[in-house]
């Protein structure tokens, strides 16, 4: 029997289709197990944020629960979170997600949600539950945290503070457990800080020598194993030149191994301890600003004493006898003046040049040794600026030096005036005023005061260097 080429067609189209409907049935099952987890993923997320342990600390959230007159909050603001973003925007597939959960239940037409049961008061244990938890890698992230700690027992909250600025981690977590027991356990087997961490706990590895911060492994290889020489010990004759210290470790290092937990170098805590070590830094911190305060107030005593006398010596004043006499008061000092500077004819001078200008500092090295110089206005990169000199006069000797300037440096001055001169002085007062109108950046007390501190310092360091002398003929 002899197959033609229409029934071989034939066989091929229906192999050809049998492979299609296959493969179709292929995708449509992966696509169905990845919606599965988006949805469990959500339904997870969803239950967190609404659930007594989150919902007690979320301040945001809890306030939107209270401003709702039944306690509902529309899907669309749960859809505003960065978290969610990263799982959907789709608040039907949010709907559906939720739809058997035992924490929340929806509306009616499904655009809303709300907690099951009233929220509760804060359990009173939650420190004790809670571990402090330092020397994390740099890159940490909550489920790191959970896969390492949830070995010790069920871990119902993470928090990693983080720098508002940059968004990186501080190199510290509290890590909150299900029960008290949970939370030593997670002390017991997880505290193994390296050898030549800091002592004392709060200070990270990145202010240690500039060590670099152990990166964040997403392998499971850093599971500890005993040594054969171990495994020999462990089965032979206690050793009895072993410490009792050593033991201790030996059989903290076996225990782990029963664990199967991984030995990082992470130091950890009780929140409770860390809290009291917390209050003992601040009493430290209290007492070093009060003895800085008195220290300041000294050396501002002493400096305004002795600006007194200097400016005392030479005044003096001609009474009606004729009789000069030392003023033992004399006049305050003017105050600077604070308004800017102010409008004066022909000391702007306007310099062009073919090739970018040098930067400020350059030019007005330059011009100084001809006049003086108050200000030079110049963006990097600029093929000419302006210059604000002191006196009309000194705008005229550097004109009058023009040739010389100009051999050197190719340059083109000319004085502004009329008009050119108006807009110039109307662009100072404006950028003056956009530079003063800048929000400036508000430091705290401390970080005041050390500023301060700083300040005088280096001028009390400026004022003695002016009497430093490299030679005795000096």
């Amino acid at each position: 029997m002899t197959v033609t080429g229409m029934e071989t067609d034939t066989i091929r189209s229906k192999v050809v289709e049998k492979e299609t409907t296959e493969q179709q049935k292929e995708r449509d099952k992966k696509k169905r197990s990845r919606v599965k987890q988006v949805l469990s993923d959500i339904a997870k997320q969803v239950d967190f944020w609404f659930g007594d342990v989150n919902l007690h600390k979320d301040r945001f959230l809890r306030e939107q629960i209270e401003k709702s007159r039944d306690g509902y909050v529309d899907i669309s603001l749960l859809v505003s979170f960065n978290k969610m973003k990263k799982l959907t925007t789709d608040r039907k597939l949010i709907a559906r997600a939720v739809k058997n959960s035992s924490v929340v239940e929806l509306d009616l037409e499904g655009t809303r949600i709300r907690r099951r049961q009233p929220l509760g008061e804060q359990p009173k244990d939650v420190d004790g539950r809670t571990v402090y938890v330092e020397l994390l890698p740099k890159n940490v992230n909550h489920s790191w945290i959970e896969r390492v700690f949830g070995k010790c027992g069920n871990v119902v909250y993470i928090s990693i503070p983080r720098y508002k600025t940059t968004r990186d981690p501080k190199g510290f977590a509290f890590v909150e457990f299900e029960t008290k027991q949970q939370a030593e356990k997670a002390i017991e087997f997880l505290n193994n800080p390296p050898e030549d961490a800091p002592r004392k706990p709060g200070i990270f590895p990145k202010t240690v020598k500039n060590k670099p911060v152990p990166a964040l492994t997403t392998s499971d290889s850093s599971v500890v194993e005993l040594s054969t020489e171990e495994e020999r010990e462990s089965g032979g004759k206690k050793d009895t030149s072993l410490s009792k210290s050593k033991r201790k470790h030996k059989k903290k290092h076996k225990e782990r191994h029963k664990m199967g937990e991984e030995v990082i170098p992470l130091r950890v805590l009780s929140k409770n301890e860390w809290m009291q070590l917390k209050q003992e830094y601040l009493a430290l911190q209290k007492a070093s600003m009060s003895s800085l305060k008195k220290s300041m107030a000294q050396i501002k005593t002493e400096t305004v004493g002795e600006m007194e006398m200097d400016a005392c010596k030479p005044v003096q004043t001609e009474t009606r006898n004729g009789k000069s006499a030392t003023c033992p008061g004399s006049a305050p000092p003017e105050k600077a003046h604070t308004m800017g500077p102010q409008f004066e004819d022909g000391v702007i001078v306007k310099i062009i040049s073919p090739e970018p200008l040098p930067g400020r500092k350059h030019i007005k090295d330059t011009l100084a040794t001809l006049a003086d110089v108050a200000y030079v206005d110049l963006l990097e990169g600029d093929n000419e600026c302006h210059v604000r000199l002191k006196t009309p006069e000194d705008a005229q000797t550097l004109l009058k030096s023009h040739k010389e300037v100009q051999a050197k440096n190719n340059w083109k001055l000319e004085i502004l005036s009329g008009d050119h001169e108006q807009r110039y002085w109307q662009k100072i007062l404006v950028d003056r005023q956009a530079k003063l109108n800048q929000p400036r950046e508000k430091k705290r007390g401390t970080e005041k005061l050390i500023a301060k501190a700083e300040k005088m310092r280096l001028a009390k360091t400026q004022e003695i260097s002016k009497h430093i002398r490299f030679s005795e003929d000096e």
